[in-house]
């Protein structure tokens, strides 16, 4: 069948991706399908193709072949796509081409496969075995040696590649020492694993695809096999699959024609794009790198062509070339690709160190080479060639077949045994007749007991239902509820209780025809007792439909009929053979439906109140997070007003101060001159007097000259020091405050740290007999300046560093509690660095560091008497406080935790020993995105 393709909407043209989304394949599939929407995109950015925007319809193969096939037919069939790219597994592939071939539209196919096929709808756009395989098997044996162990999954592509390895290895001079299929899917490798260490070969070359990767690699690890003592060299493991694998993959290898890790601009630019698009812990592959690459050959073909005819496509498309992420690529005459064949060793972090690379495009040979022999009989060749794969194909199906008759025969021998087992209750059904009544009554109790016992519709039903089908020994045992807004008769199957298993979608017809005589009967409150369905002429108009769903022969049915208006109904079923119910039977299952409707409204009335009750305990849940918000958000309020108070006073006092002082040191000079001048007219006048007065003379030896001569320079020098250091202190309040900042700037953190600790340094330095004084050891790291509020980073340094003063005080004085005046008198101990209770010396040890490129952290340790895991646990929770009362508001390490997480998107944690110490850890975003910026990455890395 052949259709036109030529766009009905002269603005769109429709393109089908058709890839398992779901099922075992998805691990691969997806990103094909992400690859494919970004050329798409990329392409309707520029334009799109012959001036239509490209509109792509996806379908999910499920990984599952006749799938796959119905996917294809409605894009073609239903969505009139002009073209379909997609398909992962060869039976996938196989299964798609006699649709695209009946409908005449072109598939390009972007995976590595078996080769021995040519389809004239398809283009193959991954590599034939003749560019990966050959080449691979040639580099593994001068590598690591000629043992070979074969392992992949049991479907075409392994078993034809495996035949094409087998064969060069015997012409190589290798062997093959074992080979092992398994079901696509398979998650249990332990007999093959253990295969493989019993033969002990040099490689293992797998063929496995999909998620049975990650566990294949995470078990032969287990059993202590590396890529040292056996490397594995894998044919369908790729960077995406590396993504969920981990770095249990790491020294083993795997042969591509392209790696993320081509270090061209080309590829850089595409891995970029791709990794912009979908998050940075995204990667390509030589899967990715195809699917991608045939959505621009497919758009450079149409051009050519100038029409969206697949006939004039597939004529244009030969010859195309395209410069691919992984290098220019081009397409033969036989539909395949020219391609190049590289081998990669497996990184920890999931990308390969290139090892081998043919340094020239390969032609493809799908037939191994035949068709390019010029061989007179080359044609019927090709032809037995191509029946190789389908044999396989064939193989893989009937085998498949087999297992599922395996399966099916279990079954029907187990349905035998059931047989068996009913034809010996039959046997016992005059015994157990004999005991009905007194089984009904008991039937009575237990119903009755479980309506006490339980206020649960679903769990009354279903034991009633189970009850009556046990006692009864019917078939089923069903509970129907009238449809509330359909026709009168007409039913919903609600429970149902099943000696032999119960197919509830085949039985819902019984119930779903309006105007049936069941539907009648619970209408009119009566029973409806049959013996024989098929004989029943009430039934007749019916029969064709209920006789083609199952064997159902006899009826009883029982209506339900609620205070609030709900009908229902009980119907017990015998589908083997006519049965006729016994009066004591119908009067049960009456007991039972009034019983029912008296726990259906309890039932009714519980899940209301239940639900009222959920309701109200959601609502004071949602106020109690409401007022939890209210009061973070009034503490944060109260504590932002209280640091701009502080930050005004600050900024105001250290203004006022600041002009006096530079007034004071401005003279400073001044004097220091003019005391020079007068010092040295002083030594002029004692040198050159001749004769002093005496009064003079006993002046200078009460003022001591020679010494003020002397202690006066030097008393200048101090008040320059002095003036100094306030000056010192005013620019630490200043840049403590940073009242001049109200937006995120680059700041030093640094500065920050260093001004912080100036202003607490009168609490650092000794206290007496109470404390030694506290050390400070500052490591800093090269950091780059930091985007935040430096006066909010201020006051969480300012926060840790009391912290730990108040920690390490705390400590020296309960240790010193522990000594008694008479005892420190006999032993001579007096307050002093040797009594603290955890090192020679108080020591707070700041450290600052870069993290990767995009952070930093700062690192406040002290060696203080450190803390509780309980009391660790709480140390954030507001108002939580360990100090004395009046002492602390236990909201300092609250605010410091919001500031540095909710505020600066960073994180603040602390770890502690008691008796060791305790270190708070802070880490910084360097760059802000959230707000707007792009961080420049590569001048990050420079500054870190």
């Amino acid at each position: 069948m052949t259709v036109s393709r030529e766009p009905v909407n002269s603005k769109t043209v429709r393109v089908g991706l058709l890839h398992s989304l779901s099922g075992t394949m998805a691990i691969s599939e997806l990103s094909l399908r992400d690859a494919e929407l970004m050329a798409i995109e990329e392409i309707n950015g520029a334009g799109g193709v012959l001036g239509h925007t490209v509109a792509p319809i996806v379908e999910d193969g499920a990984s599952d072949p006749a799938a796959f096939a119905r996917c294809a037919r409605r894009l073609v069939e239903a969505e009139q796509v002009a073209t379909v790219f997609g398909c992962w597994t060869s039976a996938s592939r196989k299964a798609t081409i006699p649709i695209v071939e009946a409908f005449n539209i072109l598939l390009w196919y972007p995976l590595q496969y078996e080769g021995l096929e040519q389809s004239p709808n398809v283009f193959y756009t991954g590599i034939c075995p003749n560019q990966q395989v050959e080449p691979a098997v040639q580099w593994a044996l001068q590598q690591f040696g000629p043992r070979v162990y074969l392992i992949g999954s049991d479907y075409v592509f392994p078993r034809t590649a495996h035949k094409i390895i087998a064969t060069q290895l015997k012409a190589q001079g290798g062997s093959l020492v074992g080979e092992d299929y398994l079901p696509l899917g398979e998650t249990r490798f332990e007999a093959a694993i253990a295969h493989i260490q019993a033969t002990g070969p040099d490689l293992v070359l797998s063929t496995l695809n999909g998620d049975s990767n990650l566990a294949f690699y995470q078990q032969y690890q287990a059993v202590g096999l590396t890529a040292e003592s056996i490397p594995i060299l894998a044919v369908s493991v790729a960077e995406d699959e590396l993504r969920r694998i981990g770095a249990i993959a790491a020294g083993h290898y795997a042969t591509w024609s392209y790696f993320q890790s081509l270090d061209t601009p080309n590829n850089r630019r595409f891995v970029e794009n791709f990794q912009q698009r979908y998050g940075r812990d995204r990667v390509t592959s030589d899967p990715i790198e195809a699917a991608y690459a045939q959505v621009y050959l497919w758009k450079q073909a149409v051009e050519a062509a100038q029409s969206f005819d697949s006939d004039r496509v597939r004529e244009a498309a030969i010859g195309q070339t395209f410069e691919a992420p992984g290098g220019t690529i081009r397409i033969e005459k036989n539909h395949h690709l020219w391609k190049d064949c590289v081998i990669g060793r497996i990184l920890p972090n999931g990308q390969f160190d290139i090892v081998f690379s043919s340094n020239a495009l390969i032609k493809p040979k799908p037939w191994l080479g035949i068709d390019d022999l010029a061989l007179e009989n080359a044609a019927p060749i090709v032809d037995m060639l191509a029946e190789v794969s389908q044999s396989i194909q064939a193989n893989c199906q009937l085998e498949e077949k087999s297992r599922q008759l395996e399966t099916a025969l279990a079954r029907l021998a187990a349905t035998n045994a059931d047989l068996r087992r009913t034809q010996s209750q039959l046997l016992q059904a005059e015994t157990q007749n004999r005991s009905l009544r007194q089984r009904e009554e008991l039937l009575k109790r237990r119903l009755s007991s479980q309506i006490r016992d339980s206020l649960d519709l679903e769990t009354i039903l279903e034991a009633a239902l189970s009850e009556i089908q046990n006692l009864l020994q019917v078939d089923r045992c069903s509970f129907l509820w009238r449809e509330a807004e359909s026709s009168a008769s007409q039913f919903i199957l609600g429970h149902e209780a099943c000696k032999h298993g119960c197919d509830s979608a085949a039985r819902s017809v019984f119930w779903q025809q309006a105007g049936s005589p069941i539907g009648q009967a619970v209408l009119n409150h009566s029973p409806l007792c049959v013996e024989d369905v098929a004989t029943d002429p009430n039934f007749a108009p019916y029969w064709a439909n209920w006789s083609a769903t199952g064997q159902l022969q006899a009826l009883l049915g029982i209506s339900i009929c609620t205070r609030s208006g709900r009908v229902g109904a009980i119907v017990c079923q015998q589908d083997n053979g006519s049965r006729v119910w016994q009066a004591d039977e119908v009067d049960l299952l009456q007991d039972v439906a009034d019983q029912l409707a008296i726990a259906i409204e309890q039932a009714t009335l519980y899940e209301k109140s239940r639900i009222t009750a959920a309701a109200a305990t959601a609502q004071a849940e949602q106020l109690k997070h409401a007022l939890q918000e209210l009061q973070r958000t009034q503490t944060q309020l109260i504590q932002t007003e209280k640091m701009s108070s502080l930050g005004q006073l600050v900024a105001g006092v250290a203004h006022e101060i600041n002009n006096p002082v530079s007034f004071i040191d401005g003279n400073l000079a001044y004097i220091q001159t003019y005391i020079e001048d007068l010092l040295e007219f002083a030594q002029l006048y004692e040198t050159h007097a001749t004769e002093a007065n005496p009064e003079i003379q006993a002046h200078i030896k009460d003022m001591e000259l020679d010494f003020v001569m002397e202690d006066l320079p030097k008393v200048l020098t101090s008040m320059k020091h002095g003036t100094d250091r306030i000056r010192n202190i005013v620019l630490s309040l200043r840049n403590f405050s940073r009242m001049d900042r109200a937006e995120m700037q680059p700041v030093n953190l640094h500065e920050g740290i260093d001004s912080t600790l100036l202003i607490l340094k009168n609490r650092l330095a000794a206290a007496g007999k109470n404390r030694p004084s506290i050390a400070v050891k500052k490591h800093y790291g090269e950091l780059p300046l930091v985007e935040c509020y430096g006066s909010q980073i201020n006051q969480v340094f300012m926060n840790l560093l009391s912290n730990a003063i108040d920690a390490m005080e705390e400590g020296f004085q309960e240790s010193s509690k522990n000594l008694s005046a008479q005892q420190s008198h006999e032993a001579g101990i007096a307050a002093s660095p040797a009594n603290y209770p955890t090192c020679d010396s108080p020591t707070i040890t700041i450290r600052t560091e870069c993290i990767g490129n995009d952070r930093v952290a700062i690192r406040i340790v002290d060696n203080g008497p450190g803390m509780s895991e309980a009391v660790r646990s709480q140390l954030f929770d507001r108002f939580f406080t360990t100090k004395p009362s009046g002492k602390g508001t236990g909201l300092g390490l609250a605010i410091s935790k919001e500031i540095i997480e909710d505020t600066h998107s960073g994180q603040l944690d602390c770890s502690s020993t008691p008796g060791q110490g305790t270190e708070f850890c802070i880490e910084l975003p360097i760059k802000h995105l959230h707000q707007g910026k792009t961080a420049d990455r590569s001048a990050v890395q420079a500054n870190c």
